[in-house]
């Protein structure tokens, strides 16, 4: 097809798209960038017709998801060679003077002695018969009169990090965040966070929640045989049926992720006492000092102060469990410790585990051990984790580069606030400042380049190469949940950078008003110092833009500048964001998510495709910006002389997308992913943007410039 190069309406008289530059850039950076782009692209498509495969068609055929793995594309390979960095680094012996670092190392090697893998077991088992009896290993009759219920949950969090039918954490007031305060929220099922459908859709799941029973009985015969247990059959059985049915009935009143989305609806400021009445079940004064340093049991009594996310929730998961047999909730508990912690021990567990995954993931073999291993640490320690990291693999130039680019993509999310008629003056006035004032967290907290601060920091955190795993994972536990509840004692920090530098994602906080770029993600073939601009605008930039955009779309909306819950809208404007956001709802709805019966759940996903969309109109703006200032094109990329570089800022987005998942994945993520599958990340957000159409040439009706187009931002 053949395209009208550097085609576009102009946004200002200096416009420069239509003097091209003949130059052609052969610089390192270009030639990378371009070789990356050209290697991925199909061009026997027609990019009007799908651009998704115009961009990344040869890059999806040439990288076969690997078996170990349930899907593949360019942020997986960005993972994956991170993993491989921070493995060479841990298992260096080069010299540090940094404890926290050494830890890291610890961490990693410990994982990897595959020799102490059975030791591990035997650690399990002994931490289980501390906990109580579990009914299904005892021969004999099971002692009810010792079950005690808050004891049990209470222990299952504390020495396992296991919460089972209610989740409580410390995090930010959500109409305060000066300070910290308890959180209690509804329980995750054992398969996972919005997997409720898998169990109440037996029609379309029947085989995934069959592989669930046969993971579940040949784990628990293969603990059995190891503890020397003889087992009855059928008894067996029935306890694991019962486990079975009390998770599909916790699946019945589990709110389902698309329904939680109105944080208003969420935030039920209540007093501990209040507990009582709506799960009584639990002696929560007890439960709360049994999983807090004893240094707070005086702040924790009746009159301390609790917000309780799904109150209904807690009153029908109470009456559910007064009707359910003592020796069920016991089992069920075990069970879930059980099932978190199969991924430390020996092979055979593994070997079980993996057929599980198979079912539901469509992934065909277990990961080596070192990749699991070489992931521990920076979930662990992950500052330190991080502080290797960049030490070795960053270059304090990028952060400079890359708070520029937010610098110009905030001034460009500004424009469109200023510029749409849809909200009154005095919202758009606040919705500026909300800009103006997001926290920039770029690449790693500063203080970890300092072994001492560092140290400090890791300074309660003592793990010994004399540690089995099991030792080592619960030092953190009880490390990390001790940091958590000191919280209650402190004004929360928006400052922090809780992630890990190595990590590669990027984050919004919207009780913080905050956006964090780690390290990990401010990497080829997303960013490069040495790119030219039309492609980390196209990449990065569009990352950027998508989480400035995150504080603005229909949860990020509903808090202030200060990242406190409250309504700023004026109600004209707060219809005009619904009737837009109700648009993008539509129309990724309408979408059928490739080899499923599935479509994209809109409702669930509308908050990454708001940002999605706004985010690349953000990057192309601020681009665009960028050359007027300069006041000529770039040179072009080799091997695209005939390309304009405002096509290059749109491949480079596509690319940041390429790639492709197994069948049982695509079902896993529409179902738990409030992200969109990655082609409509692509096409979805494109087909809306004037800009691409221009850019290359499409016709009115064609998919990427249909008739009706959404745009929130």
């Amino acid at each position: 097809m053949k395209m009208k190069e550097g085609q576009s309406s102009s946004m200002d008289s200096n416009d420069t798209r239509n003097s091209i530059s003949n130059l052609v850039c052969t610089t390192k950076g270009c030639v990378m960038a371009a070789t990356n782009l050209l290697m991925a692209m199909n061009v026997s498509v027609d990019p009007c017709e799908n651009f998704y495969e115009y961009a990344c068609g040869q890059w999806n055929r040439d990288h076969p998801i690997p078996d170990d793995m349930f899907a593949y594309g360019t942020f997986a390979y960005v993972r994956e060679s991170v993993r491989q960095q921070m493995r060479t680094l841990l298992e260096s012996d080069s010299m540090t003077n940094s404890r926290s670092i050494t830890m890291a190392r610890i961490a990693y090697k410990t994982c990897m002695n595959g020799c102490s893998l059975l030791e591990i077991f035997r650690q399990l088992l002994d931490a289980l018969n501390l906990l109580a009896k579990w009914p299904l290993l005892e021969s004999g009759t099971w002692d009810r009169s010792a079950f005690d219920f808050t004891l049990l949950l209470a222990a299952a969090r504390r020495d396992f990090g296991n919460e089972i039918f209610f989740q409580v954490y410390v995090y930010a007031d959500a109409k305060n965040t000066t300070k910290n305060t308890l959180y209690i929220d509804q329980g995750v099922l054992g398969l996972g966070r919005g997997s409720r459908d898998y169990y109440l859709n037996s029609t379309m799941f029947s085989k995934h929640l069959e592989a669930y029973k046969l993971y579940q009985r040949e784990i628990i015969k293969l603990l059995m045989a190891d503890a020397n247990i003889t087992y009855n059959g059928t008894q067996l059985d029935n306890d694991l049926n019962e486990i079975i049915e009390l998770e599909k009935k916790l699946a019945i009143i589990i709110v389902p992720e698309d329904d939680r989305r109105n944080n208003t609806r969420m935030y039920n400021k209540r007093k501990l006492a209040d507990l009582a009445s709506l799960f009584p079940q639990v002696n929560w004064i007890q439960f709360f000092h049994e999983i807090s340093p004893e240094s707070l049991h005086n702040l924790l009594n009746n009159n301390t102060e609790i917000i309780i996310s799904e109150i209904d929730f807690l009153i029908k998961a109470s009456k559910l469990l007064h009707k359910t047999d003592d020796r069920i909730k016991t089992n069920y508990i075990f069970w879930r410790i059980l099932h978190a912690w199969v991924k430390i021990l020996d092979t055979r567990f593994e070997d079980i585990k993996q057929d599980f995954l198979r079912v539901m993931t469509g992934q065909q073999t277990k990961s080596p051990r070192w990749k699991e291993c070489a992931q521990g640490p920076t979930s662990l320690v992950p500052l330190a984790a991080g502080a290797l990291y960049i030490r070795e693999h960053f270059d304090s130039n990028d952060k400079k580069e890359a708070l520029e680019m937010i610098a110009n993509l905030r001034e460009a999310f500004k424009e469109l606030v200023t510029e749409n008629d849809w909200m009154d003056e005095e919202t758009k006035k606040v919705a500026v400042e909300k800009a103006e004032g997001m926290i920039n967290n770029i690449g790693y907290p500063d203080f970890i380049n300092n072994d001492t601060a560092l140290d400090e920091h890791y300074e309660r955190l003592n793990l010994s190469s004399s540690d089995s795993y099991f030792d080592l994972l619960r030092k953190v536990l009880i490390w990390s949940q001790e940091k958590e509840f000191l919280r209650l004692t402190k004004k929360f920090d928006k400052y922090e950078f809780e992630v890990s530098p190595a990590v590669v994602n990027a984050f919004y906080s919207p009780e913080k008003n905050a956006l964090t770029f780690p390290a990990g993600i401010l990497k080829p073939p997303f960013f490069s110092g040495t790119y030219p601009k039309m492609v980390n605008y196209g990449a990065i930039g569009a990352v950027i833009g998508h989480e400035i955009t995150h504080g603005f779309d229909d949860q990020g909306s509903q808090f202030d500048k200060d990242g406190n819950l409250q309504n700023w809208w004026n109600a004209d404007s707060f219809k005009g964001f619904a009737k837009r956001k109700e648009c993008i709802i539509n129309q990724y709805s309408s979408y059928d998510v490739p080899n499923t019966d599935l479509k994209v759940n809109g409702k669930l996903t509308q908050g990454e495709n708001i940002a999605d969309n706004g985010g690349v109109k953000e990057a192309y703006r601020a681009y665009r910006k960028y050359i007027r200032k300069k006041g000529s094109e770039e040179s072009r990329l080799p091997g695209f002389e005939k390309f304009s570089n405002d096509q290059i800022f749109f491949l480079s987005y596509a690319h940041f997308w390429c790639g492709h998942k197994k069948d049982a994945a695509a079902v896993q993520q529409v179902l738990t992913d409030e992200h969109s599958p990655e082609i409509f990340r692509v096409i979805g957000v494109l087909s809306n943007l004037n800009e691409f159409s221009e850019a290359f040439n499409c016709p009115l009706g064609s998919p990427l410039y249909p008739p009706k187009r959404c745009a929130v931002w």
